[in-house]
């Protein structure tokens, strides 16, 4: 009767275990909910992003060899998502609409923006969230480019600038390769 009580145990930790780090991505603090972006899916060029923790971790053990570093940025995060569309007559004032809606969603909340860049036809954004412990735990970028594309990234999880945009580069996730961290005025890129 003990090893069946005790295999019980076992297995309901187990599931626990399991469904904890398979949790809702979507209640994470780091997470952006951008809205319907479907839409914008009828654009003659569109990308799609979308990497959860359970590939992010795979992803991390075969980068392990290659670029320990990319493993220790991987290893904390739980979604890369990226939505790209291709700019162009039809959709730019949507696609601005869109931007706004998000970045008025964001900035009255405890998002920082750290980049804001307005000129006609062009919009950008970067926000980052923090934990108590002054962690990045969450990276929203909403850009657009009149003749251009329009870009919508949300990174969720503990984050690190100074090696976000090896990120990018590693895995081709659009508008990430350009994000530097600047230390005594220099990219350590």
């Amino acid at each position: 009767m003990n090893k069946l009580f005790l295999s019980i145990i076992i297995a309901v930790l187990f599931t626990f275990t399991v469904n904890a780090q398979t949790g809702d991505v979507t209640k994470e603090p780091g997470y952006v909910d951008f809205g319907n972006l479907t839409e914008f899916e009828n654009s003659t060029g569109v990308t799609e992003v979308m990497i959860e923790e359970d590939l992010l971790s795979a992803l991390a053990q075969i980068s392990d060899e290659e670029d320990p570093n990319i493993m220790s940025v991987l290893s904390g995060l739980k979604l890369v998502k990226a939505f790209v569309f291709e700019v162009d007559d039809t959709n730019i004032d949507k696609l601005l609409s869109k931007i706004n809606s998000i970045d008025s969603k964001l900035s009255g909340t405890d998002w920082k923006r750290i980049v804001k860049t307005r000129k006609e036809n062009e919009a950008a954004n970067v926000y980052i969230k923090l934990n108590g412990k002054k962690q990045i735990i969450g990276l929203a970028v909403t850009s657009l480019d009149a003749g251009d594309e329009a870009a919508f990234v949300n990174i969720v999880g503990t984050i690190d600038l100074a090696t976000i945009g090896k990120l990018g580069k590693q895995f081709n996730i659009p508008h990430l390769e350009g994000i530097k961290h600047h230390k005594d005025g220099k990219d350590e890129n």
